[in-house]
């Protein structure tokens, strides 16, 4: 006996969860932080410390890095997304079987936002459970896509 999915539940999933993604349902404004950009400058950083890292935005300097008469700065540049963040374990488990530690979140949003997420370098989460002080994560996995209609993705961050 074969089944007919109605035509209308596709439709009604998409407003049921855009009206979730929205700030007015379970939504949260996020910050995306992007690490691609890296500033010549002609003038003299002050001599730091030498960390051997491969990760120029790890290093944690702001003034900079040298390297012989040349000095070099990374700039972040940020960019707002809304998610649905999802603060706990238990939570998780209900989309995928993934094992993160204390302390990560997982995010759905809009499929329309996965190459901004998947340049992104860190998230910013700035809400009343983090006692209105910006958290920064880093991603923990790819993103995946998520929901009825392929529309929407989903994306495990952990704190760094």
């Amino acid at each position: 006996m074969a089944y007919t999915i109605p035509s209308g539940l596709f439709s009604t999933y998409a407003t049921y969860a855009d009206a979730m993604l929205s700030t007015s349902g379970f939504g949260t404004v996020c910050k995306l932080v992007y690490v691609d950009k890296i500033e010549v400058s002609s003038t003299a950083a002050p001599n730091i410390q030498q960390k051997k890292t491969m990760n120029i935005q790890r290093m944690g300097n702001d003034n900079g890095f040298r390297r012989g008469n040349v000095s070099y700065k990374t700039v972040e540049t940020t960019e707002e997304i809304t998610l649905r963040t999802y603060w706990t374990k238990k939570d998780f488990q209900k989309i995928s079987n993934i094992d993160l530690p204390d302390g990560a979140v997982m995010c759905i949003g809009n499929y329309s936002d996965l190459s901004n997420i998947q340049k992104a370098s860190f998230l910013l989460i700035e809400t009343n459970k983090t006692g209105h002080q910006p958290w920064k994560f880093e991603k923990a996995a790819e993103p995946m896509l998520f929901g009825l209609d392929n529309n929407y993705l989903v994306s495990y961050w952990k704190r760094v």
